[in-house]
């Protein structure tokens, strides 16, 4: 609809230019003959309902609502318009100039005895028609003709102009997306994934420990010291010193790992098993030996082990047999720091009553990681692990294993311990 009224309001634009010209050169042909015509009132009418009626156009084109897309065309047609209406008007002016010219050529090839001839207006029934002799007109008078050169002149640069606009338009931008080389923002990890290796050792080999290790009494090597002292931990040492341990254990103090290592037959008993849930609920690591908790398992212990996810299966009495299989052996307690590490080799410290044998609770947490028997993965057990790795049940007699075969385990307790516990508590 838009493109159908731009064409038909270029036709008659070019066809009131047009008729200007006729209308000039109908002038001049009067004029040449002495025609009494008042073509200067005439002219300005026309030219003034010619300006009128293009201005009407523009504005009724302009109180249509058109689509962003059409305002660019909607403006080169009206530019064209008034470009064409202007031609129009000088067209007009050039042929009154020549009008008000004298026009001797006329007046010699018209002979002196027929002035009244040249005075006798023309018949109106000979007037032609404007639009069937426009182009007749445009031929025939050197007015027409260059009016019609200059509408197809400045038709051919409106055209030229409208095809510069469209080109100057701007391109719609194509937004291409490119991968960045910015790096991802970090996402939420496990503390496990973003403390370094390097300040993890280095807060396990500062941690602080407290170490009950009773065979001290007796005058025994003490295989747990010597394992401490062998991968330069520092600790504070109690011996076995009940006393003195119950003391650090009710104290305001904050330890990293706390070991009670009960082997000489004494009992670690009652209420330091308290004091030592007590520790563990705090998020502190702790390893307990202990050879008699079938005599212990109803007492203050109970809820430890219940939480634990363990309990009692049998006392282990005088046994032909005490080596100790690995029932995970993929277990990193096995291989970090040492690797390699048995318990196959026994050596017969003690006799009678060795230790006990532990077993997984119906719906227990722990996991069980030594014991007797290859084949039972969850009883006939002597090691276990539970509280996330926090916490550590051996319920078999250090001095029954070779001394370096002992304490490289015992080493691997304190690390395996002492990495769950800054894992969580840094």
């Amino acid at each position: 609809m838009f493109k159908h009224n731009s064409s038909t309001s270029r036709s008659r634009l070019v066809i009131r230019g047009i008729t200007f010209v006729i209308l000039a050169g109908f002038s001049l042909y009067t004029s040449g003959c002495n025609l009494p015509i008042n073509f200067n009132i005439s002219y300005d009418a026309t030219a003034a309902a010619l300006s009128v009626q293009a201005t009407l156009l523009v504005q009724q084109q302009e109180a249509q609502p058109t689509a962003p897309g059409v305002d660019a065309t909607q403006m080169a047609l009206d530019v064209q318009s008034t470009v064409q209406a202007q031609q129009a008007t000088q067209l007009a002016e050039q042929a009154v100039q020549q009008l008000a010219q004298p026009t001797p050529t006329v007046e010699s090839a018209l002979p002196s005895s027929t002035p009244e001839i040249l005075a006798s207006p023309a018949p109106e029934e000979e007037t032609p028609e404007v639009e069937e002799t426009a182009e007749e007109t445009a031929e025939e008078t050197p007015v027409g003709y260059e009016a019609t050169q200059i509408a197809q002149a400045v038709q051919a640069t409106l055209q030229a102009q409208q095809a510069t606009q469209q080109a100057a338009q701007p391109t719609p931008q194509v937004v291409v997306n490119v991968p960045s080389d910015t790096p991802p923002a970090p996402t939420s990890t496990s503390l496990a994934a973003v403390t370094p290796a390097s300040d993890l050792e280095r807060q396990i080999k500062s941690a602080k420990i407290l170490l009950f290790e009773d065979m001290s009494g007796r005058g025994e090597a003490r295989y747990i010291k010597e394992a401490l002292d062998a991968a330069g931990y520092s600790y504070t040492d109690v011996g076995s010193a009940v006393g003195w341990f119950k003391d650090r254990l009710i104290s305001s103090e904050d330890w990293d790992l706390i070991i009670s290592a009960s082997e000489a037959r004494t009992k670690v008993q009652g209420e330091f098993f308290v004091y030592l849930y007590d520790h563990i609920k705090k998020g502190e690591a702790v390893i307990i030996e202990i050879w008699d908790l079938d005599d212990l398992k109803s007492g203050k212990i109970a809820p430890l082990l219940l939480d634990c996810g363990i309990e009692v299966q049998s006392d282990w009495q005088n046994p032909s047999i005490r080596s100790i299989w690995w029932l995970i052996p993929e277990h990193p307690l096995f291989h970090e720091p040492n690797d390699g590490v048995s318990l196959r080799d026994y050596v017969r410290f003690w006799r009678g009553d060795v230790g006990d044998l532990i077993k997984l609770k119906p719906g227990g947490k722990a996991t069980i990681l030594g014991g007797t028997m290859a084949d039972q993965k969850t009883g006939y057990a002597t090691l276990a692990t539970c509280f996330d790795g926090r916490v550590i049940f051996q319920t078999h007699s250090t001095h029954d294993y070779p001394p370096a075969n002992i304490q490289r385990l015992w080493q691997n307790y304190v690390f395996y311990t002492l990495k769950n516990h800054f894992l969580v508590y840094p």
